[in-house]
């Protein structure tokens, strides 16, 4: 009776070791494993079965007889190994993001890179199955390459004998470029490089076609044509300008040649006389009344910008030039419009000449005798016009 409780007892303790370490890997499993993996309980190997030696006594006759009676056998309780199946994090998808480029007509979307993560099942050491994780291979995006492309469209008026060098563009492919004349030739004097650049000094005026070819370092290639006028150097052939009438209609246009037409032209420096006004045409017109000269310096712009200067051009009026005759000599005044000028004083013989006034409203010259003779003058006045009158 005795055995059987002893065998009862240890079977309920072993059990209870059992329960309790299950509980304990289960614990252990929900705090480092927080995603659903487990730790595996791997199965031991069952230790050999114990036999224990339980002594007896029997009593007979009175006396007592001590016997070893084997004890029974109680077989090593195995613990069966929980295996707990690999868990498979599930691929992740990483969507691509479109960039929409503000600058270009059309826009090409970067290619899509999936990272998947994997999990496999690799069996241990105790012929149980621990889960691993694989890392995919690293993955490159390349970005598309914009095809090649010439962006220049237009080529700036080349002058004759003025330095002249713009650069070709081109956009796309992968760099560096090189830029070639493909067909057709350049003016002579310029010349293009290899890295785009139309330089040199024109020595001839018109109009040349060509074409170029540029090619990048992957061996795409592009072409355009263009049309480069050469222009004469711009100058202006107005060197004086006619003299002006007082009160009569009065026109004349500037002349320019070279540069690209039309001209606009403006008054650079001084002034007209009044009455008289400068077109964007290049006409000078109006009606003056008179008064003093002056100069003036017109500019002529081209079409593309260039600028020519002319000389000082002087505005005159026309004399109107009056002899008056006295007793005592002559005097030659020149009437301006509304004022007048003396422009000689001739003493007859046996008379001098005194300028009172020479000019601007009113000339007075007095011939004054040697001897004996009374002195005679010459006036000329504006009113009304320049009235002229002797004594």
């Amino acid at each position: 009776m005795r055995r059987l409780l002893a065998v009862s007892l240890w079977l309920l303790a072993t059990a209870g070791v059992t329960y309790v370490a299950s509980a304990a890997v289960t614990l252990v499993d929900l705090q480092v494993f927080p995603q659903g993996e487990r730790v595996e309980v791997l199965t031991r190997p069952a230790p050999p079965p114990t036999t224990t030696i339980l002594p007896t006594s029997t009593t007979s006759g009175g006396l007592t007889n001590q016997t070893t009676v084997p004890a029974t056998t109680v077989p090593a309780t195995t613990v069966p190994a929980t295996t707990v199946p690999a868990t498979t994090v599930p691929a992740t998808t990483v969507p691509a993001t479109v960039v929409e480029p503000t600058s270009m007509p059309t826009s090409t979307p970067a290619p899509t890179t999936t990272v998947v993560s994997t999990m496999t099942t690799a069996p241990d050491a105790g012929g149980g199955e621990v889960p691993t994780t694989t890392r995919p291979p690293t993955t490159t995006t390349t970005r598309p390459v914009l095809p090649l492309a010439i962006d220049t469209a237009d080529l700036a008026v080349a002058t004759v004998g003025s330095a002249y060098n713009p650069e070709l563009v081109a956009t796309g492919g992968r760099s560096p470029y090189a830029w070639q004349v493909a067909a057709g030739v350049l003016p002579p004097g310029l010349a293009l490089s290899s890295s785009g650049r139309v330089s040199g000094t024109p020595q001839a005026a018109g109009q040349f076609s060509f074409s170029v070819r540029v090619a990048d370092g992957s061996g795409r290639s592009a072409s355009a044509s263009f049309a480069l006028t050469v222009a004469k150097a711009l100058r202006v052939l107005t060197t004086a300008l006619p003299e002006v009438e007082p009160g009569s209609a009065y026109q004349v246009t500037l002349q320019a040649t070279g540069g690209t037409p039309p001209y606009r032209w403006t008054v650079l420096e001084g002034r007209l006389p009044d009455g008289l006004a400068l077109s964007t045409d290049g006409v000078v017109s109006g009606t003056s009344s008179g008064g003093s000269p002056t100069s003036v310096v017109a500019a002529a712009t081209d079409s593309s910008g260039r600028v020519a200067h002319s000389g000082e051009l002087a505005v005159a009026f026309a004399t109107d030039r009056r002899t008056v005759a006295a007793r005592g000599g002559t005097v030659f005044v020149d009437v301006l419009g509304d004022s007048v000028r003396l422009f000689l004083a001739s003493p007859a013989d046996g008379f001098s000449a005194i300028v009172v006034e020479s000019g601007g409203f009113r000339v007075e010259v007095q011939f004054v005798p040697l001897q004996g003779d009374a002195t005679s003058w010459v006036v000329c006045e504006v009113a009304d016009g320049v009235v002229c009158s002797h004594g």
